[in-house]
C-alpha cells in the first residue's frame, strides 16, 4: 500500500476511535479519561503508521505499536516496578494484574456513572489500545478497512449490552460516518458524494429498522441477570425491579446441618450518600483466604453461639460477591479466587461470578442474651464513627420521627427495638408498587422522607429509613443486601431439608453494632423474613416500647414473599409451562443479532461457495468450460492475490496459475487440456450446418464441445483450483476462504469504482 494511503488509513482510524471511546460518556464520570485513551490511540496508531512507512515487513507495525503500548502503560501506571521507568519486569506484570483486578472490582461495585479509578484507567488503555492494534492491523496491514469495524463496534456496543437506554443516538450516527471515512481512506479513488450517500442511507436504515421490528420485552430480555443488580453495578439500584419480576427465577439451593432456614448475605453497604447506599471501595486483601476466616467483628468471648454448617449450590448467580451465612468462619469447596473483607466478612472475587459454585461454609449462630444487649449501653467504639456519618441537609422528619419512636428507651439496644416495631406494628405496609406510583422509588434522603409519610414500601425502603433512623440516634448502621431463607423443597438432600431461594428472594435489612456483640440482624419489613430471637418482643428481657401492645404475635417462621401480594409463580409447576417457555425466549433476540452479525462478516465467503458450487454444478452438466470452469480458476487466483489482469490472455493467464501453483505431470497436463477447451470455445470459427428440413442454416460450436464429458472437465478444475491453494500459506488459505477478494472488488464495483481501479487494488492485495 501506498504510504499516502496507509496515513489515511491511520488518520480515519484515530477519528473512529476517538468517536466510538467518546460514546462510553453515560459509563464514566468526567471527561479527562477520554483526553488519556485518546492520547494512548494516537501513540498506538502513530507507532504503526511511522514503522509502515520505514519499513515494507508487514509484520513490524502490529509489534511495534504493542511495544509502544506496553511501555505507555509501563511509564503511566507501574513506573515503579520497571527498569528505567520504561522497561517491564516481573513485578510490572504483577502490578498490571492488581491493577485489572481493582478496575473490575471498581467497576462492579460502583452504579453508573461510575468515578474512573486508577483501576478502571488501566483496564480502558489496555483495552482500547489493544483494540486500535488489531484495528490497524485489519484495515492497514490487512487491507480490510471495512473488517476494522468489528473492533471499532466492540467499543461501541459496550453501553448497549450493559442497558439500551445508554446508547447515544447521535454517537451512532457519528460512528457510521466513521466508519464510512475509514471505507473512504481506504480506496485508490476518491468519491466524496457517493460515500456521503451510502452513509447517509446506512444511518436511515439504522434508524428505521428499530421501528418495523417488533418491540423487546425488557421485562423478559433481562433474563437471570437481575437486571443491574447482577451485572455488578450497586446492588440497590433495580432491587425494585428485580422483585416486581412476574416470573421467579431460581438462584441456588441449600441445606444445613441443623436443617433451619437461614439469611443468605451478599454484601454490605456502609456509605450512606444524599441518593443511596454504596459499599466501601472494593480491596482484595490477597492473603484472606476463604479456608480461614476471622475473628468476627466485635464479638466478645462471653456471647454464645452455636456451629453451623450449610451447603451452597449456586446455579444462576452473577454477582462478584459470594452468598455466605453471617458471620462465616470458613468456606471450602469453591472453583475460583475468593477473598473475605476483614470489616464485614464478605466474599469476592477479582475474575469470577457466584454462578455454577458449589460449596461447604461454616458459620456462627450468634445468640446474644436481652442482658448482653442491654449492657451495651450507647458505646461506640473507635473505628465505628463511620458508621455514623450522614449526608447535610437530612429533612427533619427522619430524625424528627426518629426521636419520637425511640421514646425513652435508654440503650441502643432498646431504640433499636423501639425502631424495628415502629415499622412492624401495623401501620406500615408492604408494597412493592406503591413507590414507583408514588415517585418515592430508591434509598435517598429524600425518598425516606416520602416513605415515612406514605408508609408503604418494599425492603430496601425498610432497610435504609431503620439504619438511617439508628445513625440520628447514634447507633452504627449499615446495610445488608442478599436473599430471604427461601422456600422448603419437599426432596431431601442428603438427608438434609433442602431450601430453594428465587428471584423473588432478594432482600435488604439493617444490621446495627454494639460493642461486645458485633454487627446485628434486624427486620422492620412487614411480612417477610422472621426476626431473631434476641429481638423478638416475645422473648423474656427484650425491651417492649410504650406504644406497642405488650402482648405481641412472636414471628419466628420465615416467609418469602407477603401475604398482600400474589404468591410467585413457580417455573417448575406444569400449570405455567406455557409462560416459563414464553420468558425461556428472552435469549432470542441477542442470539438473533449475534447470528446477524456472523452471518453479515462471512456473507462474503458464503456468497463465493454458493458460486463455486453452481459453476460446478453447470460444468458436470455440459456447460462451456470459458464460462465456468475457466471463470471459476481465474476467481480463485483472484482470490489467492495471484493478480491476473482482466487483459491477460488465457495462455498467459496459464502460465501465471502453473508457476504460482509450481504444476507438474498430470496436473500441468490437465491445465494444458482446460486451457485448450477454453480457446477453442472463445476463439475458434463457429461451423455452420443445414437443418435435414432445408430451412435456414445454424451455428455449431467449433469441433472440440466441452472438451471431453463434463465430469472430467470438473475433475480438472478442482484438481488445478486444489493444488493453487497447497501452494499458498494457511494465512493466505485462509483469507481466500472467509474474506474471497473477488467478492470484495466486486463490491467495490457495485460502489462505482472504474475496472482499472478495481484492479489495481486486487492487484496490491496480492
Amino acid at each position: 500500500m501506498r504510504a499516502a494511503g496507509a496515513w489515511r488509513i491511520s488518520v480515519a482510524l484515530l477519528f473512529c476511535f476517538g468517536v466510538v471511546t467518546a460514546g462510553l460518556y453515560p459509563l464514566l464520570q468526567g471527561i479527562l479519561w477520554w483526553f488519556g485513551v485518546f492520547l494512548v490511540v494516537v501513540a498506538v496508531l502513530g507507532a504503526a503508521a511511522a514503522s509502515r512507512a520505514a519499513s515494507p515487513r508487514r509484520w513490524l507495525p502490529t509489534v511495534v505499536s504493542s511495544i509502544v503500548l506496553l511501555v505507555i502503560l509501563t511509564l503511566f501506571f507501574a513506573a515503579r516496578t520497571a527498569f528505567l521507568f520504561l522497561i517491564p519486569t516481573l513485578g510490572t506484570l504483577v502490578q498490571f494484574g492488581d491493577l485489572g483486578q481493582a478496575g473490575a472490582l471498581s467497576i462492579s461495585a460502583q452504579s453508573g456513572p461510575a468515578e474512573v479509578t486508577f483501576g478502571i484507567m488501566f483496564l480502558l488503555c489496555l483495552g482500547i489500545g489493544s483494540l486500535a492494534i488489531v484495528a490497524d492491523l485489519i484495515a492497514a496491514t490487512w487491507r480490510r478497512p471495512a473488517l476494522a469495524g468489528v473492533p471499532l463496534a466492540i467499543v461501541l456496543g459496550i453501553p448497549a449490552f450493559i442497558g439500551i437506554d445508554l446508547t447515544d443516538l447521535f454517537v451512532f450516527m457519528l460512528a457510521a460516518i466513521a466508519w464510512l471515512v475509514l471505507l473512504r481512506a481506504g480506496q485508490p479513488l476518491r468519491q466524496t458524494g457517493r460515500t456521503l450517500g451510502l452513509g447517509a442511507v446506512a444511518v436511515v436504515v439504522a434508524l428505521v429498522t428499530p421501528l418495523v421490528l417488533p418491540p423487546v420485552d425488557e421485562s423478559q430480555a433481562t433474563g437471570d441477570t437481575f437486571s443491574g443488580y447482577l451485572a455488578g453495578v450497586n446492588p440497590v439500584l433495580n432491587l425494585g425491579d428485580d422483585l416486581r419480576r412476574n416470573l421467579p427465577r431460581t438462584v441456588l439451593r441449600y441445606s444445613s446441618r441443623t436443617d433451619s432456614p437461614t439469611y443468605l448475605r451478599l454484601v454490605s453497604l456502609q456509605n450512606f450518600t444524599a441518593e443511596t447506599w454504596e459499599p466501601d471501595p472494593p480491596t482484595i486483601e490477597r492473603g484472606n483466604r476463604p479456608s480461614t476466616i476471622g475473628p468476627v467483628p466485635g464479638l466478645a468471648e462471653d456471647v454464645g453461639f452455636e456451629d453451623e454448617t450449610t451447603w451452597i449450590d449456586v446455579s444462576n448467580l452473577g454477582s462478584p460477591w459470594l452468598p455466605v451465612p453471617y458471620p462465616v468462619t470458613r468456606v471450602s469447596g469453591l472453583s475460583g479466587d475468593w477473598f473475605w473483607d476483614s470489616e464485614d466478612l464478605t466474599l469476592t472475587s477479582p475474575d469470577r461470578a457466584a454462578r455454577g459454585e458449589a460449596y461447604r461454609a461454616e458459620s456462627l449462630l450468634v445468640q446474644p442474651t436481652p442482658q448482653q444487649l442491654t449492657s451495651a449501653g450507647s458505646v461506640v467504639p473507635p473505628g465505628y464513627q463511620k458508621y455514623l456519618d450522614l449526608p447535610e441537609g437530612m429533612p427533619a422528619i427522619i430524625a424528627d420521627t426518629a426521636r419520637t419512636v425511640a421514646g425513652a428507651a435508654t440503650s441502643n439496644y432498646g431504640m433499636a427495638v423501639a425502631l424495628q416495631e415502629f415499622f412492624r406494628d401495623g401501620d406500615f405496609t408492604y408494597s412493592e408498587t406503591a413507590p414507583v406510583e408514588q415517585d418515592y422509588d430508591g434509598n435517598g434522603m429524600e425518598v425516606l422522607a416520602k416513605f415515612l409519610g406514605a408508609r408503604s414500601g418494599y425492603c430496601i425502603h425498610y432497610a435504609s429509613a431503620m439504619a438511617v433512623m439508628a445513625r440520628t440516634l447514634g447507633i452504627p448502621s449499615r446495610v445488608a443486601v442478599g436473599f430471604l431463607p427461601g422456600t422448603q423443597e419437599d426432596d431431601l438432600v442428603e438427608g438434609r431439608v433442602s431450601f430453594r431461594v428465587t428471584t423473588r428472594d432478594v432482600h435488604s435489612w439493617p444490621e446495627l453494632y454494639f460493642d461486645g456483640i458485633g454487627w446485628t440482624r434486624f427486620e422492620p419489613t412487614p411480612g417477610l423474613g422472621f426476626v431473631p430471637t434476641y429481638a423478638d418482643e416475645a422473648t423474656p428481657g427484650v425491651p417492649i416500647p410504650p406504644s406497642t401492645d405488650p402482648t405481641p404475635t412472636s414471628t419466628p417462621t420465615p416467609t418469602s414473599s407477603p401475604t398482600s401480594i400474589a404468591p410467585p409463580v413457580d417455573p417448575d409447576d406444569p400449570t405455567v409451562a406455557g409462560n416459563a417457555a414464553a420468558a425461556s425466549l428472552a435469549w432470542l433476540w441477542p442470539a438473533l443479532i449475534v447470528l446477524a452479525m456472523l452471518l453479515l462478516l462471512l456473507a462474503p465467503a458464503i456468497v463465493r461457495a454458493l458460486q463455486r458450487s453452481m459453476r460446478m454444478r453447470r460444468l458436470s452438466r455440459g456447460s462451456p468450460a470459458a464460462a465456468t470452469g475457466w471463470r471459476e480458476l481465474l476467481q480463485t487466483a483472484e482470490d489467492l492475490g495471484l493478480g491476473i489482469e482482466e487483459t491477460t490472455t488465457p495462455r498467459e493467464a496459464a502460465r501465471a496459475i502453473a508457476k504460482a501453483a509450481r504444476l507438474v505431470d498430470a496436473d500441468a497436463a490437465a491445465l494444458e487440456r482446460t486451457l485448450g477447451v477454453v480457446e477453442r470455445e472463445s476463439f475458434g470459427r463457429p461451423a455452420v450446418r443445414a437443418d435435414g428440413d432445408g430451412r435456414a442454416p445454424r451455428l455449431a460450436r467449433a469441433s472440440g464441445g466441452t472438451g471431453g464429458s463434463g465430469a472430467v472437465q470438473v475433475e480438472q478444475v478442482t484438481r488445478i483450483a486444489s493444488r493453487m491453494r497447497a501452494s499458498m500459506g494457511i494465512r493466505t488459505r485462509l483469507i481466500a476462504a472467509l474474506a474471497p477478494r473477488s467478492i470484495w472488488s466486486r463490491l467495490v464495483g457495485l460502489l462505482g469504482l472504474p475496472a482499472s481501479a478495481r484492479t489495481a487494488m486486487v492487484t496490491r492485495a496480492g
